[in-house]
């Protein structure tokens, strides 16, 4: 019985979802932005709310966004470079990049956007043993202004970032983006940046 309610709840949140779809933009420069009194208000001051549809993924994939007690960030060693630089690599030769129909994200697949391609390397990462309060999600603005979605290592000479645009991993100061916000180490908490 719990596990329909459960399924009820996730399938009405993503409906509403899918159907408030144009308020979503708003991290990727759509009507309402960070910007904004109301969303301003909302939150307490540097917090955000998470891109509403990583906030429906969460639901349905709940141990992937659990809040967990390891570190917020990693020591920076050849070792840990030598994992991020091939998972990252891994991750943009066997997807596909795809626009989605509707912003879904998701783990995997042989086709995805960039939220899919971020979501996928920090599972894999996470699976080799890099704890996951030290993987961020963030978003950000291209120079473009589009929006994407990147992957960050919080790590003791800085954060390093995992993006499907570049096969080499590169920090934060060297990505040219405009960074709009980043999930905390509890990833159902962002941060303004």
């Amino acid at each position: 019985m719990f596990k329909k309610v459960l399924a009820a709840a996730a399938t009405s949140l993503l409906l509403s979802a899918l159907a408030y779809q144009p308020a979503q933009a708003s991290w990727f420069g759509g009507a309402r932005t960070l910007g904004d009194p109301e969303i301003s208000r909302a939150e307490p001051k540097n917090t955000a709310r998470a891109p509403l549809a990583y906030q429906v993924f969460c639901l349905r994939n709940s141990k992937e966004c659990r809040k967990t007690k390891g570190a917020s960030s990693v020591p920076y060693t050849a070792g840990l470079a030598a994992k991020v630089r091939r998972v990252n690599l891994s991750v943009n030769r066997s997807m596909k990049w795809k626009q989605d129909e509707r912003e879904i994200w998701k783990i995997g697949g042989a086709a995805g956007d960039c939220e899919d391609f971020a979501l996928t390397k920090r599972s894999q990462l996470i699976r080799m043993g890099i704890p996951a309060g030290a993987l961020r999600m963030a978003v950000v603005k291209t120079r473009k202004g589009e929006g994407h979605a990147v992957l960050v290592v919080r790590t003791s000479k800085g954060d390093l970032v995992l993006d499907n645009t570049k096969d080499e991993v590169v920090t934060r100061e060297q990505t040219n983006y405009r960074w709009l916000a980043i999930a905390s180490s509890d990833p159902s908490t962002w941060e303004r940046l």
